[in-house]
């Protein structure tokens, strides 16, 4: 296996095919002279026309090629068109957290059954909720550091991966924007009233929000209707592609419980892998709806905590209505703090599931 940084700085004044060629040449003669090789190029897209070196090479040499690079300059769509037949893609998220309980060295509970958090895993869950999965700001010890790190890679995103990227000059509009958008994860986003918050056409403000779902900042979940016309007539709902993210983001200091463990939810259910992910709303709404194939196979409401007036029997009345217009789906209540006794008062047909169970991914 050969890996290469291309961000390295020895190699900069030489970035070029010619560069690629060398070092591959180089590998060859002195490492590994036959047989499959594994080459790993990071950050690929510093390289100018690298897309004609990668296909040559891999239609005459026994290799196989694996890129990673800025989401500024290397999208998925580019990749398609680039390297046509010729790539799998993946798509990297921040980490589950199961995978967030194995950086902090933390032993998942070996009792999936178990109701109740052991103390760590409800520490663990607070912190997880609080700064969110990017690898290094997990492995942070300092919470100034962890903070510094969210604020940096929000202004990369916007300023590095959209602003340059599109050409934006008004930084200020696009900004605000991404603040409002990563404040209010798990909630509805109506592109005619962000127009109208910010002071921009409706056709501004849709192209802003696709240049930052496009950039992995946030991401915006359709309504769940078999027609078309529905779907785009109502609102998308928004959720931030990591909650440490969005709470570097927010203005207001409100830890929003509630939203965070949905938008968590969401990340499971992301890195879990299949299907795809909706809301619904009738006569009562449903946080997240899943299909697989031709079906829905998932209806799972969210809640921080039950004990407030009404609580439970809204999220139980959504579950119901949702699952008589999609038979069949599992009907799962997701809630943070333990029920006691009013988990008696449950219709038999809805699981119930703690939050830190479902993140670990053995209930999704």
């Amino acid at each position: 296996m050969l890996h290469v940084n291309l961000e390295d700085p020895a190699l900069e004044p030489s970035l070029g095919l010619g560069l690629l060629d060398e070092l591959y040449r180089t590998f060859r003669e002195r490492v590994y002279p036959e047989g499959r090789a594994y080459l790993f190029l990071d950050e690929i897209q510093r390289v100018p026309e690298w897309e004609r070196w990668v296909r040559t090479r891999t239609e005459t040499e026994d290799i196989k090629v694996f890129l990673t690079g800025s989401s500024s300059a290397l999208l998925s769509r580019e990749f398609g068109t680039l390297l046509t037949g010729r790539h799998v893609q993946f798509t990297v998220w921040p980490l589950s957290f199961r995978e967030f309980l194995d950086f902090r060295g933390i032993e998942a509970p070996g009792q999936p059954h178990l109701e109740s958090s052991p103390p760590r895993i409800q520490m663990a869950l607070s912190e997880y909720l609080r700064w969110g999965g990017f690898p290094e700001v997990v492995l942070a010890e300092d919470e100034e550091r962890k903070e510094r790190l969210l604020k940096q890679y929000l202004d990369d995103v916007l300023y590095r991966d959209v602003a340059l990227r599109h050409e934006i000059r008004d930084l200020s509009t696009l900004r605000a924007l991404a603040v409002h958008l990563l404040t209010l994860t798990s909630s509805l986003a109506s592109v005619v009233r962000l127009s109208r918050l910010l002071g921009i056409s409706t056709v501004q403000a849709r192209a802003y929000c696709g240049y930052l779902e496009e950039a992995f900042l946030v991401e915006f979940l359709p309504f769940l209707s078999l027609k078309l016309a529905q779907r785009r007539r109502n609102p998308r709902k928004v959720h931030a592609v990591d909650t440490g993210l969005r709470n570097a983001a927010c203005l207001t200091g409100s830890p929003d419980h509630g939203r965070l463990a949905e938008t968590a939810v969401l990340r499971a259910l992301r890195s879990g892998g299949g299907g795809e992910l909706y809301y619904w709303r009738g006569d009562g709404e449903v946080d997240l709806a899943r299909r697989s194939g031709t079906r829905t196979d998932a209806l799972i409401q969210v809640a921080w905590s039950l004990e407030g007036e009404g609580t439970l029997e809204r999220e139980v009345e959504g579950l119901e209505r949702a699952g008589e217009e999609h038979a069949g789906a599992r009907k799962i209540l997701v809630v943070a703090r333990p029920l006691g006794r009013r988990g008696r008062d449950l219709p038999p047909s809805i699981e119930v599931i703690p939050l830190w169970r479902f993140l670990l991914g053995d209930e999704a």
